[in-house]
């Protein structure tokens, strides 16, 4: 097998010497006198230069400034007051991350909800109020409807209804 590979090698150098070195030596000369010359760069006079200063003007003009804080303060018509602001708007608990359902249970006497808050999992009914008889919602929290054909709990929270659906 090695003496095999070994007669390759040397096979593929001699043709390769043999084809390459047996051609004709050819003169390769390269003649550079009919390359076009660089072109000169001319000083530009001073003249010049002023009549380009008034059309800078131009554009100058038509710039838009930027606008200061009281100016944006002012567009904002909702969300934020203001925008550079980092927390001016309290977080509803219940829209964050911290509640999530994640089941429904329709029996012959009730209608339950499962669902996570806060890292606690529970049930909670049509007559749970949050901070007044269950944890599982923050405090002033009523659930108002558990729609366990449609999948949606229906939440007052802050003179809101709030939908979760599963």
């Amino acid at each position: 097998m090695k003496t095999n590979i070994i007669y390759k090698i040397t096979f593929a150098f001699i043709s390769s010497t043999l084809l390459f070195g047996c051609q004709p030596k050819n003169n390769f000369d390269i003649d550079l006198s009919n390359l076009p010359k660089p072109k000169t760069v001319k000083n530009i006079n001073k003249e010049n230069q002023i009549s380009i200063k008034p059309e800078d003007k131009v554009f100058i003009k038509d710039l838009v400034s930027l606008e200061n804080r009281a100016q944006i303060l002012s567009k904002s018509k909702f969300g934020k007051k203001d925008p550079f602001s980092k927390s001016d708007i309290p977080f509803n608990k219940l829209l964050s991350s911290n509640f999530k359902v994640n089941g429904f249970l329709n029996t012959e006497s009730e209608k339950y909800a499962f669902v996570k808050y806060l890292g606690i999992e529970g049930r909670i009914s049509e007559k749970s109020i949050g901070g007044v008889n269950t944890n599982l919602l923050p405090e002033g929290a009523k659930v108002i409807n558990i729609d366990t054909k449609n999948l949606v709990l229906t939440i007052d929270y802050e003179n809101e209804n709030l939908l979760f659906e599963l």
